[in-house]
């Protein structure tokens, strides 16, 4: 799983994992999902996410339940 936010089009992405995209559904206002061929979710994109969340909610991300994968130390995985 990757987490990128991009401060100049103010979007948080998640990576779920990588694919070739069939489908984009919004599934709420400014929230997409990416999904392959099966349904299965590849990325989600909220834009406008310092409204939604606040500034200071941007500044900082927590992450409960994670591991390192032990193949790489820039990766993290679902525990």
């Amino acid at each position: 799983m990757k987490i990128i936010y991009d401060s100049y089009a103010d979007a948080l992405s998640i990576t779920f994992k990588e694919g070739k995209v069939k489908k984009t559904l919004e599934i709420a206002p400014e929230i997409l999902l990416d999904v392959d061929s099966k349904s299965e979710p590849l990325y989600l994109e909220i834009l406008g996410i310092k409204g939604k969340l606040g500034k200071k909610g941007v500044e900082k991300v927590t992450m409960e339940g994670l591991v390192l994968d032990k193949n790489t130390a820039k990766t993290f995985v679902p525990a």
